[in-house]
């Protein structure tokens, strides 16, 4: 065989293993659920750093974390699009994209209060639609430990969300409904906690990693306090909810890890029993 024939068909079976490598990786429910759930927080995400760069907290930072969300959102929409495993999941995706469009234009827009309202307006029809691509996955995997991903993931959502309307008061933004979504948000973050502190599967690994997540809350929460006196902290705040998003972003992965070993033991059980 020719020397450049030969190589060139040695890269093109490099590439082709790589792609099935890539692709295999999305193709587990625990990949997926994981992935979808991360849309959720990106959503948030891309508001708080708006919002962060209105008010000049962190500005670089949040310049490229807003950048670095917008791509990860788009790369991961498409991976969930081709691994989309029925027509109810492929459909939840389309409402995802008829939203996407307008929020990603608003988010890598100019900066200015005028734009952030109409993203504050936006986020929650967006993030109503990834929620549901999430739960339609769960559904379809129909497992307990499956929710635990979808919970876990939407710990990650949360610590975003409450940053970002902490932020958003901070910029002036205060109608009763802003406060009350701020209220719920914190709420929902402390329950999400008791609901995976109290999964009876949890590794050792798992219940070390909630409990340091349950310290840098109690943390965090002396900052929220300081709200309602007008005395605002948003680097504090900053740096605490990105602390908990990457705590749970890597106690997401556990579960997901946990997930595909449960599921292998039903299945390993299931062929025994027959």
């Amino acid at each position: 065989m020719p020397r450049n024939t030969f190589f060139s068909a040695v890269v093109a079976l490099f590439v082709c293993l790589f792609s099935v490598q890539a692709f295999a990786e999305v193709l587990t429910m625990g990949s997926a659920l994981n992935k979808a759930g991360r849309q959720r927080m990106l959503t948030q995400n891309i508001m708080k750093n708006y919002l962060a760069l209105g008010l000049d907290v962190d500005v670089v930072r949040a310049r490229e974390e807003l950048d670095r969300s917008v791509a990860l959102f788009e790369e991961q929409f498409q991976e969930l699009t081709e691994y989309a495993p029925s027509k109810q999941i492929s459909a939840s995706l389309s409402q995802v994209e008829d939203l996407w469009f307008e929020y990603r234009s608003l988010a890598i827009g100019k900066v200015n209060r005028e734009n952030a309202a109409k993203i504050i307006d936006r986020n929650n029809a967006i993030l109503a639609a990834c929620h549901q691509v999430v739960l339609d996955l769960e559904a379809f995997a129909g497992r307990k430990s499956a929710k635990m991903v979808n919970t876990s993931g939407r710990q990650r959502m949360l610590s975003q969300r409450i940053a970002a309307y902490y932020f958003a008061h901070a910029w002036g933004f205060r109608d009763g409904e802003f406060v009350a979504e701020f209220e719920k948000a914190k709420r929902e973050y402390g329950a999400g906690l008791d609901t995976l502190t109290a999964f009876d599967n949890n590794t050792n690994d798992i219940n070390l990693a909630l409990k340091k997540v349950q310290a840098q809350w109690a943390f965090s929460n002396t900052g929220f306090e300081q709200l309602d006196d007008g005395n605002y902290v948003p680097h504090v705040i900053s740096v605490t909810t990105t602390g908990m998003l990457k705590r749970m972003d890597a106690i997401t992965h556990l579960y997901e890890d946990l997930d595909v070993s449960l599921s292998s033991g039903a299945v390993a059980a299931n062929s025994m029993e027959h």
